[in-house]
């Protein structure tokens, strides 16, 4: 085989790493795109239905909350857009640089940070909360740092000790705030990001223990705590007779009715009586907005974007990729899990906003940079298929050039 005509099969396979993004992306990257586009979108329309009416009133602007999001979700996506198209691994190297910064900014906070609704845990307003951006940067540092420990992860002084030392630093700062939920829902993810590591039964259980004793410590320490546990054991002894945030927030959803009421007719919104709508009440407008079907519709959208996270997760082709994506996944699931099962009273009230479509412009801009970090391992799968391809065609041509000459046409 002639010398131009092997390169020139060589270059009709595109190689990882190229200069070009190589287009169209994977049927995985575009649905794990596209899903979150259209429930940042629905988001996007929720905050206005829930907002507008108070934004006219207070700013002279009935788009003074979309503008906002809207301004943290194009920022996000020029971010998502860059970790995309960079390899996964080169962030390996800023682990540590960035969860030094994480936790500083979480000192930080505690001591000059602004008090907004009982707790101190933003910036600017409340326009920067340093916990959001916590999340993704302790995933990425999970991801990086639990495939190192190799067989002493299973041991109790050199895994699980030194893995609830850098858990601690993480989430004590953020219970401090209080912001009991973020912390709660930290731990959570790097725990099972711990036992996907291949921890140990014995490991596990005194986890569990460990968990349910700070648990019980919180609860004991702050009172908002136990007042929305009691609530939660109220409605779970008479649905019925549930009251506050809980009952509001049912009658909401209830009011929407299958196909719901339509944008603009949300009474139960626009009349002040669901706390929060725009955020950790955002289901509440769509309930009481689009009925039962368009929660269903967002659910769905939800998981099945949860589940391609998972596909990513398992089909990665190393540790450090799989815990990165399977820590973004939990991370979205867990959260969207919280924030709706406080909302229909399966568990306690947590505060914590849903992904992709609760206000907030610092949760939805580290949600976006964290889908950017899955992207980037769901393309280097694509990338990966791609080099296999070549190193196939390149066999593939040795052969015909060792029998004589190129394959006939």
């Amino acid at each position: 085989m002639t010398t131009a005509r092997r390169r020139w099969y060589e270059q009709s396979i595109p190689q990882s790493g190229s200069l070009a993004w190589s287009f169209p992306a994977s049927p995985l990257e575009l649905g794990l795109l596209i899903l979150m586009a259209a429930l940042v979108m629905i988001g996007l329309a929720l905050v206005y239905n829930a907002t507008y009416y108070l934004a006219q009133q207070y700013f002279s602007d009935p788009w003074y909350f979309v503008r906002r999001q809207g301004g943290a979700a194009l920022l996000g996506a020029l971010i998502l857009l860059g970790l995309w198209r960079i390899d996964y691994r080169r962030l390996q190297r800023l682990s540590i640089p960035l969860v030094v910064l994480g936790v500083a900014s979480l000192i930080a906070v505690l001591m000059v940070g602004e008090d907004r609704l009982g707790a101190r845990r933003a910036f600017s307003g409340g326009s920067f909360q340093p916990a959001e951006f916590v999340k993704p940067i302790i995933i990425l540092y999970l991801a990086t740092w639990l495939p190192t420990k190799g067989e002493r992860l299973r041991e109790l002084s050199r895994g699980f000790v030194p893995f609830l030392m850098v858990l601690s630093v993480v989430v004590i700062p953020i219970f401090l705030q209080p912001d009991l939920g973020t912390g709660l829902l930290i731990a959570g993810v790097a725990a099972w990001m711990f036992v996907a590591s291949g921890a140990t039964l014995v490991q596990v259980l005194l986890g569990l223990a460990v968990g349910a004793g700070v648990f019980g410590v919180l609860v004991r320490v702050h009172p908002h705590a136990m007042v929305r546990l009691l609530s939660y054991l109220e409605a779970l002894r008479s649905p019925d007779n549930a009251h506050g945030h809980l009952s509001v927030v049912w009658q909401a959803i209830r009011s929407g009715g299958l196909f719901g009421k339509g944008p603009g007719a949300t009474w139960y919104t626009l009349s002040g009586q669901v706390p929060l709508p725009h955020s950790d009440s955002v289901f509440a407008v769509l309930g009481e907005a689009f009925g039962f079907m368009g929660v269903i519709a967002v659910i769905t959208l939800v998981g099945v974007w949860v589940g391609l996270g998972f596909f990513t997760a398992r089909q990665a082709k190393d540790a450090f990729g799989g815990l990165l994506a399977l820590g973004v996944t939990l991370w979205i699931a867990w959260q969207g899990l919280i924030n709706l099962g406080g909302l229909i009273g399966v568990i306690p009230f947590s505060g914590v906003p849903f992904p992709f479509i609760s206000y907030g412009g610092s949760a939805l801009l580290s949600e976006l940079i964290g889908v950017g970090m899955l992207l980037s391992v769901a393309r280097r799968l694509r990338d990966a298929d791609l080099d296999r391809r070549r190193r196939d065609r390149r066999a593939h041509l040795s052969g015909a050039g060792r029998r004589g000459g190129p394959p006939s046409r």
